[in-house]
């Protein structure tokens, strides 16, 4: 089952720096740039190593979890500019995330104010690469960044780790 999660996550790992920009999307990343988003990560998942075969430059998640239990995995990403205007809106990354999908049913989405930020909250269903999956895709815009955090597993067990991810959400400091 690990190896049909991977390469279905591997489409998410550079969704938000993709969208922000063109060639050179963002500025700098938020986790690992001197913006700075502090992350407590989720217990019981293995932070997935991001730097095998990718360069600095590349559009990979600033980080990424895989759970021990059911494979679903976690990523965080941010994109971060100088001038907020040139960042997409919350609702724009967040059709972009799921642009990909076949057979996509929402289930749920929320517009909601995050400590005072604009933030979009989706909870969807369907097909990528022949795989039924669940996601979940929170997006947050703060005045300098954008970041994405998705969560994504197989259907019977999405429940189960969802209130891992939440706890992850909670737990990150956006800045």
């Amino acid at each position: 089952m690990r190896l049909l999660i991977l390469p279905l996550f591997a489409f998410f790992l550079g969704s938000c720096s993709i969208l922000v920009g063109h060639v050179k999307p963002v500025e700098e990343k938020a986790v690992n740039g001197s913006a700075g988003a502090a992350i407590l990560e989720p217990l019981g998942w293995k932070k997935v190593d991001l730097r095998a075969g990718s360069d600095a430059d590349s559009d990979s998640p600033d980080a990424a979890w895989q759970s021990g239990k059911t494979s679903a995995v976690i990523s965080l990403s941010s994109a971060c500019r100088s001038s907020s205007n040139k960042l997409r809106g919350v609702g724009e990354v967040t059709d972009f995330l799921l642009s990909q999908w076949d057979s996509l049913t929402i289930l749920s989405r929320k517009d909601l104010l995050f400590r005072g930020f604009p933030a979009q909250e989706t909870t969807a269903i369907g097909t990528y690469l022949g795989n039924e999956r669940k996601i979940r895709t929170f997006v947050l815009r703060t005045p300098g960044c954008t970041y994405d955090l998705v969560f994504l597993g197989p259907v019977p067990s999405f429940d189960q780790e969802l209130s891992a991810f939440l706890g992850f959400r909670d737990s990150v400091e956006f800045q």
